[in-house]
C-alpha cells in the first residue's frame, strides 16, 4: 500500500499549492465570525451518514487526506456538533484562513474528498432600531440605535425622504433625536466601523405622530 500513500501524499501537497494560489488570487469562500455558514455538496452515490466534514486551521505541511481536522472549537465548530450529511453549518469565532474538507464513502468503497478554502473575516457591524412608540404633533421623539462591533461607528439614517449621516459614534446604544411632523418610517441603510461597511438595511420602525385636537370656540347656551 506504499504506492497508495505516496499518491495520497502527492495529492495533498499539490492541493496545498493550488489552494495557496487560489487564495492569493482572492478566490474561495468568505465568511464572517459569529455568522453560521452553510456548506452543501451534491453526492449521489453515498448515504448521508457516510458523508463527513472536517475543519483545519493549521494545514501547512500536513497530509489532509489522512490527518483529521485540527481546528479547536474555540476557533470554529459545527453548529449542533453535526459534521455528517450533504449539508452542514459551521460557525467561526476567530478570523483567519481555514480549510474545510468533505469526504464521501460509498459501498464499493470509493473515497472521494473535496476541499474548501475559507477566509473568515471579523463580522461587519450591525445596527438595529428599537420601536420608538408614539409622540404628539409638535413634540420631539428619539430613536434608540443598537450597534455591534467596536467603536467608532458611522451610520446613515433614512426617513423615507432624506438620508442623514452620523459620524464618530463612540458609544452605543446611540440616541438620535427626531422631530417628524407626520408619522414616519426610519431605516438605517448602512453602518460602518473598522471592520467594514454593512449595507444591509436595518429593521424599519414607525414613529407615530398623533395630531393634537383642534381649538374650537366654546358656546354658552342659555335658556
Amino acid at each position: 500500500m506504499s504506492w497508495y500513500k505516496n499518491i495520497v501524499k502527492t495529492f495533498a501537497v499539490a492541493l496545498l499549492v493550488l489552494l495557496s494560489v487560489a487564495f492569493a488570487k482572492g478566490q474561495g469562500i468568505t465568511a464572517y465570525t459569529g455568522q453560521p455558514f452553510t456548506f452543501t455538496v451534491d453526492v449521489q452515490f453515498a448515504q448521508e451518514d457516510n458523508i463527513t466534514w472536517e475543519i483545519y486551521d493549521n494545514f501547512m505541511g500536513i497530509n489532509m487526506a489522512v490527518v483529521p481536522g485540527n481546528c479547536p472549537v474555540t476557533s470554529g465548530e459545527f453548529v449542533g456538533g453535526d459534521n455528517t450529511g450533504s449539508s452542514v453549518d459551521i460557525i467561526w469565532y476567530v478570523p483567519g484562513t481555514y480549510i474545510v474538507k468533505v469526504r464521501a464513502i460509498n459501498d464499493c468503497p470509493t473515497d472521494n474528498m473535496k476541499f474548501y478554502l475559507v477566509e473568515v473575516l471579523q463580522s461587519l457591524p450591525v445596527a438595529t432600531i428599537d420601536e420608538p412608540g408614539v409622540i404628539c404633533e409638535g413634540d420631539s421623539g428619539f430613536l434608540v440605535v443598537n450597534l455591534t462591533g467596536d467603536a467608532p461607528w458611522s451610520l446613515v439614517l433614512f426617513d423615507g425622504v432624506n438620508y442623514t449621516t452620523y459620524d464618530n459614534i463612540l458609544v452605543q446604544p446611540f440616541i438620535i433625536p427626531v422631530s417628524p411632523t407626520t408619522t414616519t418610517t426610519y431605516t438605517i441603510t448602512e453602518v460602518t466601523n473598522i471592520d467594514g461597511t454593512n449595507t444591509t438595511p436595518s429593521n424599519s420602525v414607525i414613529l407615530i405622530v398623533n395630531p393634537r385636537p383642534l381649538n374650537s370656540p366654546i358656546y354658552q347656551y342659555g335658556p
